[in-house]
């Protein structure tokens, strides 16, 4: 397991549960101040009590990813309580199943506001308290879909999650010289409360072709984000790294 140096603080946004809630508490393990942002507050601070019981160790906040002054808020209130954010771990995002001729224009706009633009919304905020320090690691949630258009996937979520590539590699080039790695992560189907939202055989579908036998689950995701949020992944930046069991290889 990495290690991270003592004091660093990570935000997590979509952080009360699934993939979130496992990279909180990875973060947290390897010794980072975790500060956790979800749209659902109440459970945002069941999270955060369930990952450290004493509340010296995590902070919980309720915010929508797609409001810029309400994300600012925290991002304010995270800095005056720690004196830092050194990493962000942008996880928040939706998924809605309808094949395009059943989707509205506003359901399209909203999936790309919540997962592409809530993830340039955190970016925008964390990035000067980053360049204060010379020191920031960003780790965003990107999506197998996103790399391969996989059957039953969305349109809109795809589009969003391969959004995040580009959005990625741009910004580490943009924020390389302040010492600051720019990595996304692209799971494959992993168990997860939004996942169970898809139909069954959608989801065996999407693991047709698997090399590893068994499923994925959100641990496996939050240790890929954990090492590329530490130290030791200092010199990998605009990677997006596939976590996806064999489905999908390049």
């Amino acid at each position: 397991m990495c290690e991270l140096e003592k004091g660093r603080v990570a935000l997590i946004t979509g952080g009360a549960r699934g993939l979130g809630a496992a990279i909180a508490q990875a973060l947290y393990e390897a010794g980072a101040v975790v500060a956790i942002l979800d749209l659902d507050g109440d459970e945002a601070a069941r999270r955060a009590g369930m990952i450290d019981p004493s509340g010296e160790g995590t902070m919980s906040f309720q915010a929508d990813v797609t409001r810029e002054d309400q994300v600012l808020e925290v991002v304010e209130k995270i800095v005056s309580r720690r004196g830092r954010i050194d990493i962000l771990v942008n996880c928040a995002g939706v998924l809605r199943h309808k094949p395009i001729e059943e989707k509205s224009v506003e359901e399209f706009e909203w999936v790309i506001r919540v997962n592409l633009t809530g993830t340039f919304i955190a970016c925008k905020a964390v990035i000067p308290h980053m360049k204060k320090r010379n020191y920031g690691r960003i780790v965003s949630i990107s999506s197998l879909g996103g790399r391969t258009g996989r059957p039953g996937v969305a349109v809109d979520y795809a589009a969003a999650k391969a959004g995040i590539v580009g959005f990625t590699r741009s910004l580490a080039r943009e924020v390389g010289e302040y010492g600051i790695t720019v990595n996304a992560v692209a799971p494959g189907p992993i168990m997860t409360e939004l996942t169970r939202q898809v139909p069954p055989e959608v989801f065996a579908r999407w693991n047709v072709g698997r090399a590893v036998n068994r499923d994925g689950y959100p641990e496996d995701v939050a240790k890929a984000v954990l090492f590329l949020a530490s130290d030791g992944a200092g010199w990998i930046t605009g990677v997006t790294l596939d976590i996806n069991g064999g489905i999908y290889m390049r």
